[in-house]
Parts: structure tokens; sequence; C-alpha cells
């Protein structure tokens, strides 16, 4: 039997992305965003999901993509990070994907433009390339510990 990880994937632009499973707890259509004063530039706001207030991060913006599209496939994922909720903006998210590891490599240095402290691999699928993105590592401790004042 071969060893599978689950992820979920979702584009940012035309590149496909995708997270770990385990950290994501759940998967929202874009509702309204609160805007918050002094915010990092990445940071679109906050929203209230079931009386929870979850700061929301414009990924594309914080890998500097560019922005996500506000459109009918945006979506949040809500993933939590060193048990803080956060969400994702993402311009939309594609299906849960079993990947056997064996089809995970490095990525290399020069094949994306984001840092690569970010990625934990590239899957190679029947679909396309899959840039494997480690959430927990794209922000810094003290963008975490910003995220600890909204």
């Amino acid at each position: 039997m071969a060893d599978i990880s689950q992820f979920v994937g979702f584009k940012l632009g035309s590149e496909k992305y995708a997270i770990d499973i385990m950290v994501i707890e759940e998967i929202l259509r874009k509702t309204e965003i609160t805007p918050v004063p002094k915010a990092p530039d990445f940071i679109e706001g906050i929203v209230n999901i079931r009386g929870r207030v979850i700061p929301v991060v414009d990924l594309k913006k914080k890998l500097n993509l560019g922005t996500v599209n506000n459109s009918q496939t945006s979506r949040i994922i809500i993933a939590n990070i060193n048990n803080k909720k956060i969400g994702f903006l993402v311009d939309e998210v594609e299906e849960v994907l079993r990947i056997e590891k064996n089809l995970i490599e490095d990525a290399p240095a020069l094949a994306v433009n984001i840092d690569s402290n970010y990625i934990n691999g590239v899957a190679k699928t029947d679909k396309g390339m899959i840039i494997l993105l480690d959430i927990t590592k794209v922000f810094s401790p003290y963008e975490q510990r910003q995220f600890n004042s909204i």
C-alpha cells in the first residue's frame, strides 16, 4: 500500500497549490471582511465565524503574487496555525488531493517565485504540478504575534 498524504488543492491565479488537510478546519465562501486599522498589508481584515473573530489573509498578497480576485470562486480556507485560527483568501478551491509521497519532490529553488522556506515540495500529478505549501511557515514569529492583537 502506498504512503499517501491528503491536501486541499487551490489556485492563486493560474498556479496550483495545496495545503496539508490536517491543518484545515473548514472552507467558506467569501463573506464580508471587516478591515482592521493599522493591520499588516497582507491582512484583509476579520470575519465573524459562529461568534469567533478570525483574521483573514490575502494569500496572494502575502506570497507577493498580486491580490486575490474578488469573484464567485473566491474562498476562505480556515486553518489552525499554532493554535490560532487564520483565514486564507484564495482565488479558488479545487479539491481534496490524495498524493503518494513518492510523487512529491523538493521544489527547485528557481522553479517557483515564492520563498522556498514556505514550500514542502512539488507534486507531479496527472493534473500538472502542484506546489505544496507549509502554511505554518508562511508567517514569521513577529507576524504570528501580530495576529494575537487582532
